[in-house]
């Protein structure tokens, strides 16, 4: 289970079962902040939880001191699980062959 898997909350979106098909609709709750997040925004949401430091950025989730432009990035990093030879999405769950394509997921996706 990843780190915001428990954070989740599912609900059926009764629209698409008109259209044959159960769509997931999801919030996060923030670890920071505790406000429901949008799923397609938790990503900018803990971005803006970021606390600058000189050229450095305090990521809110870990505590990790970061170079400003490695942060959004290093964000990303904390939605990202591994399974055998497959990346999931821990905010939606969807797996990927590579790392490159959960990146390229989460930044069209939940930004």
């Amino acid at each position: 289970m990843g780190f915001f898997q428990e954070a989740m909350t599912t609900e059926l979106c009764f629209a698409c079962t008109d259209q044959g098909y159960a769509r997931p609709v999801t919030t996060v709750k923030c670890t920071v902040c505790r406000k429901e997040v949008s799923w397609r925004d938790v990503v900018s949401h803990y971005m803006e939880h970021g606390k600058k430091s000189g050229n450095d950025v305090v990521c809110p989730i870990c505590n990790t001191k970061v170079k400003s432009q490695e942060y959004r990035r290093h964000v990303r990093m904390h939605f990202v699980a591994r399974r055998d030879t497959s990346y999931i999405c821990n905010v939606c769950g969807r797996d990927f062959i590579t790392l490159r394509s959960l990146l390229v997921h989460i930044m069209k996706t939940h930004e």
